[in-house]
């Protein structure tokens, strides 16, 4: 069972890979308070937490750098945005808004990992984001699921707008 979770307090896209590379970090989960040696399931949670976090910045990095391609792949091929009939429509959406902006400033903090099941992982984190015509910070939750190898973002939700 794979009921454990990584917190990091902040990440931003300038420094995203460098998170990556704290993953020797101890994980911080309920089971490791008596237990200072690392289990099986704690050194396989590391590695597709690794994963998951280098899809994570593949995501922040394509978006801040206004590259649709690396963004829109990050995503399932099956993901269909809130309001969106359909991957496609939501990809041309997406493609479209990003060559509309000029810049964008994107930073992730208090990224927390989880995974309940294998395969399965589920990132909260408070995203600062700001474009030439907007600026906001949300409370986000992107679901990931590991398919034929890769993982990708199956659900994205907004939580909360600070």
């Amino acid at each position: 069972m794979y009921k454990l979770f990584y917190s990091l307090r902040t990440m931003s896209v300038a420094v995203f890979c460098g998170i990556i590379l704290s993953l020797n970090s101890p994980i911080i989960s309920a089971d490791e308070t008596a237990n200072k040696t690392e289990t099986p399931q704690q050194t396989e949670f590391k590695e597709l937490a690794k994963q998951v976090l280098e899809v994570m910045d593949q995501w922040a990095r394509s978006w801040a750098q206004l590259e649709p391609r690396g963004y829109i792949s990050s995503y399932s091929p099956d993901y269909i945005g809130k309001g969106f009939p359909s991957h496609f429509a939501w990809a041309a959406n997406r493609q479209q808004r990003l060559q509309k902006q000029k810049r964008i400033q994107l930073s992730l903090t208090n990224v927390t990992l989880r995974s309940s099941k294998q395969g399965y992982f589920t990132v909260t984190f408070t995203q600062h984001y700001q474009s030439d015509t907007y600026k906001d910070v949300t409370e986000k939750q992107l679901d990931f699921k590991l398919i034929d190898g890769q993982w990708y973002i199956i659900a994205e939700k907004t939580l909360a707008i600070k």
